[in-house]
């Protein structure tokens, strides 16, 4: 469980307040020649988290949303392919490149306070795009994808394992 400073839960609790909630992304790619990992900040500003800056750069960051039978239905993630770098890095990878999506409170009443209230972790597919904007999928939880043997490791077979 994420714990949340006083500062963030009395502004979440106020009808109207000043701070904000920027989305930091994280993109590990693995093509040589270009930053690795990108690391992007849906802001106006370069922002600082762990020692590593952020760079503004305009992205829409939609959360998976999780259905009535239980499912996590795919993110989607669209960046402005302003540059055309994104787009050269994507169809350079031979592997799927990972994103990191942490949303952090962002509140200055004199004092600045910066803090993450949450993060998810996602591989990038089916992407697609132009000259004005890359989309992509972002799967949560590929793990769960993987097929594997049902019954084949028991205690008795494997005392080992358990």
């Amino acid at each position: 469980m994420r714990t949340i400073s006083a500062t963030a839960r009395e502004q979440f609790y106020k009808q109207s307040s000043g701070y904000s909630l920027p989305i930091l992304i994280e993109i590990t790619h693995g093509v040589v020649g270009y930053m690795d990992p990108l690391r992007l900040a849906n802001n106006s500003e370069t922002l600082n988290y762990n020692g590593n800056d952020y760079y503004p750069y305009p992205f829409i960051f939609s959360f998976p949303a999780i259905l009535d039978n239980g499912s996590i239905q795919k993110g989607k993630i669209q960046i402005c392919a302003v540059d055309q770098q994104i787009a050269q890095i994507v169809r350079s990878t031979s592997t799927p490149p990972t994103v990191r999506a942490v949303a952090m409170f962002y509140y200055n009443n004199g004092s600045v306070t910066f803090e993450p209230v949450a993060a998810w972790d996602f591989e990038i597919a089916n992407v697609s795009g132009n000259s004005e904007v890359i989309s992509a999928d972002l799967i949560y939880e590929t793990r769960l994808e993987y097929e594997y043997p049902v019954g084949e490791f028991r205690p008795i077979d494997f005392p080992g394992v358990f």
